[in-house]
């Protein structure tokens, strides 16, 4: 039997690409972008490069884009 998904709006599928290109932030670079350790430094400078990458596609000012944790 074929399996439907019909509550998107809970929960959505992750792209494979996108999968591949957070993984690490899952598993070994998981830093509190907001704090000045290694790790968090890290993971700010990788927010910081996700930003402008939306930023060059979408045309919003990066300082404009916020990323939120929940479904707020």
């Amino acid at each position: 039997m074929r399996q439907v998904y019909l509550d998107n709006a809970a929960t959505t599928k992750v792209d494979s690409k996108v999968f591949r290109a957070i993984s690490p932030y899952f598993l070994s670079k998981y830093g509190n972008a907001s704090e000045y350790h290694g790790l968090g430094m890290e993971a700010r400078k990788a927010d910081e490069k996700a930003r402008k990458r939306i930023d060059s596609f979408l045309g919003y000012y990066s300082d404009t884009i916020i990323f939120s944790g929940s479904a707020t």
